[in-house]
């Protein structure tokens, strides 16, 4: 791929960072959640028997960094800790019903911004950007 064009696509990433992340919507991320709470909350949600490492490798911290997102989560009201039902030595995550309401609010939103995006978009453009965007985020993931 020649430079301009890995130029180009980070500059486009990088802009719809701004509008998706901690801008958000009209300078609200997703309520009272910061950008990594708010894929912390994320992760809790999706994943069965959460672990605190777990909501750490989604986010790319370390085990104490997701402790501290955690923690935060836990005073917000949005989870609470548990033992995990395999291992009792292994603490883990569970989204409260505030925790499930403040993150379908946020998926709300998001998905109104993203309609009003889409919406400008021609329709052949937006199949192609759904294929690129999730295989780049597959190959972020590793």
């Amino acid at each position: 791929m020649e430079q301009n064009s890995i130029s180009d696509i980070s500059r486009s990433l990088i802009e719809i960072a701004w509008h998706f992340g901690p801008k958000g919507l009209n300078g609200e991320c997703c309520e009272d959640l910061t950008m990594p709470e708010f894929i912390a909350l994320d992760k809790v949600s999706t994943t069965s028997n959460c672990a605190v490492q777990d909501v750490g490798y989604s986010l790319g911290f370390t085990k104490s960094g997701a402790t501290r997102i955690v923690n935060r989560l836990k005073k917000k009201g949005y989870v609470h800790k548990v033992k995990s039902h395999e291992d009792a030595r292994i603490c883990c995550v569970e989204i409260t019903e505030s925790g499930e309401r403040v993150l379908a609010s946020a998926n709300s939103r998001y998905l109104k911004q993203f309609h009003v995006i889409a919406a400008k978009m021609p329709e052949h453009s937006l199949t192609d950007t759904v294929k690129v965007l999730t295989a780049m985020a597959n190959a972020l993931k590793g």
